[in-house]
């Protein structure tokens, strides 16, 4: 994994033209209010078929302000999540990253973002009896991401960060822990995109029956 993008499309027919254009992984989404932009069975299979690492994010509504995140938003975003990727095949032992999609304060970030994040592992090890355990990521700032890793870093805990690419965001330039930096928008393959690097461990995964 090095170069990738993420994209609300699905991108099961474009599969290969995203593989020709130079792209080692692809990041899809799970969410509960809008089922159209999920990843699908499908959709997995033939990114994975075409030689593409599929990368899975949980952004539900919009996780904009401090008051989407709660201790009990994150149990109920943290179970949804663990079935979305149950139900698509992703391996076990992958990462899910969860997104904080603003320039969250400190404040925000020892309060109600870090009560969400509490319950996501917490709904991660509720859902494991199903036999499966995935690992979790943060998307958001430096600030968030480095924030979150120091609170919940480890196994099993928070093991992954994708810094998010606004520059004017807090720690953006201080922040070196990142799996995964989004970079910009972009078209590729014909659809709108965000452009992404890895350090070569992103989270990415490949279904099997591919």
């Amino acid at each position: 994994m090095g170069k990738g993008l993420d994209t609300t499309v699905n991108c099961q027919s474009l599969a290969r033209s995203i593989k020709e254009a130079g792209y080692d992984f692809v990041c899809r989404y799970y969410n509960r209010n809008n089922p159209g932009k999920n990843l699908t069975r499908e959709e997995a299979e033939a990114l994975s078929g075409a030689g593409l690492h599929v990368v899975a994010v949980w952004e539900n509504g919009y996780p904009t302000s401090p008051d989407y995140f709660s201790y009990e938003a994150g149990k109920k975003d943290g179970r949804d999540a663990h079935r979305c990727a149950r139900s698509i095949g992703q391996p076990a032992g992958t990462p899910i990253y969860f997104t904080v999609d603003y320039d969250a304060s400190h404040a925000d970030l020892s309060g109600a973002v870090n009560h969400y994040m509490r319950g996501v592992l917490d709904a991660f090890r509720d859902e494991e009896a199903a036999g499966v355990r995935y690992d979790v990521g943060i998307y958001g700032s430096g600030l968030t991401c480095g924030s979150m890793l120091e609170a919940y870093g480890g196994s099993p805990g928070i093991r992954y960060a994708w810094l998010a690419e606004s520059r004017g965001w807090s720690g953006y330039g201080k922040f070196e822990q990142w799996n995964i930096k989004q970079l910009s928008g972009a078209k590729v393959a014909g659809i709108p995109v965000d452009t992404n690097i890895s350090n070569g461990d992103g989270g990415g995964f490949k279904v099997e029956g591919a």
